[in-house]
């Protein structure tokens, strides 16, 4: 008897085959990186690199260093991008009877109207610093020094006037 398929039988079964064990090396690869992900995010999280900053490595960062990871980002150069009259510069925080790196430190650590506290991602110590780094760039002027990562770029580049910050 006369089959039109017989001739393509064995290269739909090669094939098949082929299709089938690709797809258990596959499932075996996919297998291996997920073991291998989960061992790594482990010894990772164990040895405290991966997740949030612990206390530690907060507490040996300047003040300025952590107001640019976590304050500039609404207060840049002092200013405010949520409430223009709330900036931290000399005058408004006068206006507002905010007159001591102390206070700053508070607010810093416990939050004042719609800004939140930030006191558990500072870290011990951590208010304090952004609140005397704050009081003293007010007294300042804020356009006297640049921000950390102005300062790093510009030295970086070799720019004889590290005191611009671009932005």
């Amino acid at each position: 008897m006369f089959t039109p398929l017989s001739p393509i039988t064995p290269i739909a079964r090669t094939v098949t085959d082929w299709a089938q064990s690709l797809a258990q090396s596959l499932a075996q690869i996919l297998r291996l990186g997920l073991v291998l992900n989960l061992t790594l995010s482990g010894v990772l999280l164990a040895s405290g690199l991966l997740g949030a900053p612990g206390p530690a490595l907060a507490a040996s960062a300047d003040g300025a260093s952590l107001f640019e990871a976590h304050c500039a980002g609404c207060h840049i150069h002092g200013g405010n991008i949520i409430r223009r009259g709330r900036t931290l510069k000399l005058k408004a925080l006068e206006h507002q009877g905010i007159t001591s790196p102390e206070a700053i430190a508070t607010i810093a650590s416990q939050g004042i109207g719609q800004m939140g506290g930030y006191g558990p991602v500072l870290g011990p110590g951590g208010a304090e610093q952004v609140g005397l780094y704050v009081w003293q760039q007010a007294l300042a002027g804020w356009e006297s020094q640049p921000a950390p990562a102005a300062q790093t770029k510009n030295s970086r580049l070799g720019n004889p006037k590290a005191a611009i910050v671009e932005g």
